[in-house]
C-alpha cells in the first residue's frame, strides 16, 4: 500500500512541523543520560565548556529545524509524508485500518532480533568495544529512554529529510508518467540513505576503539539492513510506520536483547 500526504500542497504543514520539532527535541534530551556514560571516557580528556544538556538543546533545535522544514516540504514534492499525523492535524482523511501498526512492530522486532542474534556470533565479537555490545552493565531506564532518539530523531533526518531529498534527486531523471519518482529513485534513495545510516556510526566507533575493516563492514552492515526496512516503510505506509518500527527495534537491541 503506498500512500500519499493528506496535507494541502499548497500550504506548508507548519502544526506538523512544530510538532515534529518539539518530539524531536524532547528526545535529543531522552538521549542525554545514555549518551552521558557512553562519551564519559572521552569528556575525561575533553571537557566541554557548556553543559552538556544546553549544547544537546541548542545544536538540537537547530539541526532539526532544518532537517524537518526541508523535509516536510519534500515529501510533499515526492507524495511523502506523515498521513496518519496528517490527518490528525487537518482534519483530513487518511489510510484506514490498523495493520500498518503491526506491521511496523513487528519488521521492528524482527530486525532487532537478528541484530541481536549476529552481535552474539562471531561478526559481532568485532563490536566488543562498542556500546551496543556492553550496554547491559546501564541501567534499564537509560537504555529505554535512548530508544525515542533512534525512533524519532534519527528516523526524521534519515528517512524524511535524507530519503527524501535523494529520492527527489533520483526523481528528475528516474520518474513516472506523472512526473513522481519511480520504483527505482526510491530504491535508489532507500539504499544510499541506509549505507549513510550505517556509515554515520563509525565517527562514535573511531572515538571509543580502532577501526579496523571488520569493524566498518560490522556497523555499516547491521546498521545498514535495518535502515532499508525503516526506508521501506517509510516509502510504502508513512513516516509514523518507519518511527514505530525503529522504536520497536531498539526496544529489542537496548532494552531486551542486553537482559540476555
Amino acid at each position: 500500500m503506498e500512500h500519499r500526504s493528506v496535507h494541502d500542497p499548497r500550504r506548508y504543514p507548519w502544526h506538523l512541523f512544530f510538532l515534529l520539532l518539539a518530539g524531536s527535541v524532547l528526545s535529543v534530551l531522552a538521549l542525554l543520560p545514555y549518551v552521558s556514560v557512553v562519551i564519559a571516557p572521552i569528556l575525561a580528556g575533553h571537557p566541554l565548556r557548556l553543559p552538556l544538556p544546553l549544547i544537546a538543546l541548542i545544536q538540537g533545535i537547530t539541526y532539526f529545524s532544518v532537517a524537518i522544514g526541508l523535509g516536510l516540504l519534500l515529501a510533499r514534492k515526492i507524495g511523502l509524508g506523515a498521513p496518519y499525523l496528517e490527518g490528525w492535524l487537518y482534519g483530513k482523511p487518511y489510510p484506514a485500518g490498523r495493520g500498518w501498526v503491526w506491521i511496523s512492530c513487528f519488521t521492528g522486532m524482527g530486525l532487532g532480533v537478528a541484530i541481536v542474534i549476529v552481535l552474539r556470533s562471531n561478526l559481532g565479537a568485532a563490536l566488543a568495544a562498542l556500546p551496543v555490545a556492553t550496554e547491559g552493565s546501564m541501567p534499564i531506564w537509560k537504555r529505554s529512554l535512548a530508544c525515542f532518539y533512534g525512533g524519532l530523531g534519527e528516523e526524521i533526518v534519515m528517512r524524511l529529510f535524507l530519503m527524501s531529498l535523494v529520492a527527489w534527486v533520483a526523481g528528475k531523471v528516474w520518474k513516472t508518467a506523472s512526473g513522481q519518482p519511480s520504483a527505482g529513485a526510491f530504491w535508489l534513495a532507500n539504499i544510499l540513505v541506509a549505507v549513510a545510516f550505517g556509515a554515520g556510526h563509525l565517527p562514535l566507533a573511531a572515538q571509543l576503539t580502532r577501526l579496523t575493516p571488520l569493524l566498518v563492514t560490522a556497523v555499516i552492515s547491521l546498521n545498514g539492513v535495518a535502515a532499508l526496512g525503516f526506508g521501506y516503510l517509510y516509502w510504502k505506509r508513512g513516516l509514523e510506520s518507519a518511527l514505530l518500527a525503529h522504536f520497536s527495534a531498539d526496544i529489542v537491541l537496548h532494552v531486551l536483547g542486553p537482559m540476555f
